[in-house]
């Protein structure tokens, strides 16, 4: 009976709580500065594509350099070092982005690249170790794994070669077929490189990238029928793969998050869809853009939820979380999220398919204009979905 009371009398502050996390949410969104309306590729540029696209058969270089055999080694041997775990690709994306600022796109995958290491550690938190098996939990980490490297595997040479060519002041998109990058992603480097419209080359590199996991991760069988297709990836409420969270200063550095869910992850359009919003948000309203990238230089990634939240996520295990308590409104922590290094080992991959995505222009109906959500902040939506998994683990 006094435990019901004092559920009872805790409600209030609870509802209270909840409010003020709406009301900061509307007051941020109120306040910020829309930069970009929307993201519109010019359609002359979108032309000059189509026609290299169709003209251009792309042949690996009869001859090489001895210039440009080192530089291809040094680049697959940087690629192979950096892309040893979510860890060293995350923090390779943002040392490339400070470097090279007018490649949004190295932002942005340090961004979601910080949700997969999230992902992979919260399969060994104490939300979910007890929801899945330990052959569960090590399916669906190789899945978020394999995605995460795939990516890194493809995207960074490219950067590399982009960085390189530019301190040579030489084009080098010609060996871009030495590191099996798609034909669809040469004309784009080298309209980047006379158009300098980063736009453009963001949107390329999100449609090429959520295509190369297409076959290789997406649509692998095994995956298919031990992640994407299993009840519990389908049953959102208990995984946080489809959730995007862009931890961001809000005042006294507290940190807030701004995002979107994926409806359908197994859907490469909606992918290719939220990337565009993701980005959208990201460098297209300046106080966000700022407050986001104040946390990402402050803060190193771990792989821990810990990094932005840690009066919610601790980084030492917690067991038997009290279930009643209200998530975000806690002063210590009560959700086990481990650091990467502790949760999983580092995997070695093999990268063997080499075959191209692309097959036609109809793919450049993917950069339709998208307008920048003037609603971002997930904050609340957030700790409730925490409160509704922390009841679950709590009776499972």
């Amino acid at each position: 009976m006094l435990k019901s009371l004092k559920k009872l009398a805790e409600i209030p502050f609870q509802l209270l709580s909840l409010t003020s996390n709406k009301l900061k949410k509307y007051k941020y969104e109120a306040k910020a500065n829309i930069k970009w309306k929307e993201i519109h590729i010019p359609n002359t540029l979108l032309e000059k594509l189509s026609h290299q696209l169709q003209t251009n058969t792309h042949p690996l270089t009869t001859s090489l350099s001895t210039d440009e055999k080192i530089t291809i080694n040094d680049i697959k041997k940087k690629t192979k070092q950096l892309n040893q775990n979510n860890i060293t690709r995350t923090d390779a994306y943002l040392q490339f982005y400070k470097r090279n600022p007018e490649i949004h796109w190295a932002f942005l995958a340090h961004l979601v690249s910080r949700n997969g290491g999230w992902n992979m550690t919260d399969l060994k938190g104490n939300l979910l170790r007890s929801i899945l098996s330990e052959q569960q939990q090590h399916d669906f980490f190789m899945f978020l794994e394999k995605a995460n490297a795939n990516i890194f595997q493809d995207a960074f040479p490219q950067l590399l070669l982009y960085e390189q060519g530019k301190q040579q002041n030489k084009n080098l998109f010609h060996l871009l077929p030495y590191f099996n990058v798609s034909a669809f992603m040469q004309p784009v480097w080298n309209l980047f490189n006379s158009e300098k419209n980063s736009q453009f080359l963001t949107i390329a590199l999100i449609i090429n990238e959520q295509h190369y996991i297409e076959k290789r991760v997406i649509h692998n069988p095994f995956f298919q029928e031990n992640v994407l297709n299993t009840i519990l990836f389908q049953a959102q409420e208990f995984l946080q793969f489809t959730q995007v969270l862009f931890p961001y200063h809000y005042q006294d550095n507290k940190v807030r998050l701004a995002g979107f869910s994926v409806r359908d992850f197994s859907n490469v359009a909606e992918r290719i869809e939220i990337g565009k919003r993701l980005y959208s948000i990201l460098f297209g309203i300046d106080e966000l853009s700022n407050d986001v990238t104040s946390f990402a230089d402050s803060t190193h990634h771990t792989g821990s939820r810990n990094d932005f939240w840690p009066n919610v996520f601790s980084k030492e295990d917690i067991t038997n979380p009290p279930a009643t308590q209200l998530v975000c409104n806690q002063r210590e922590p009560i959700i086990y999220s481990p650091p990467l290094t502790k949760a999983w080992g580092n995997i070695t991959h093999s990268f063997s398919d080499q075959s191209d995505w692309y097959e036609s222009t109809q793919t450049l109906d993917y950069f339709a204009p998208i307008s920048t959500p003037t609603r971002f902040d997930i904050t609340h939506d957030y700790c409730l979905k925490l409160q509704k998994m922390l009841v679950a683990s709590s009776v499972l």
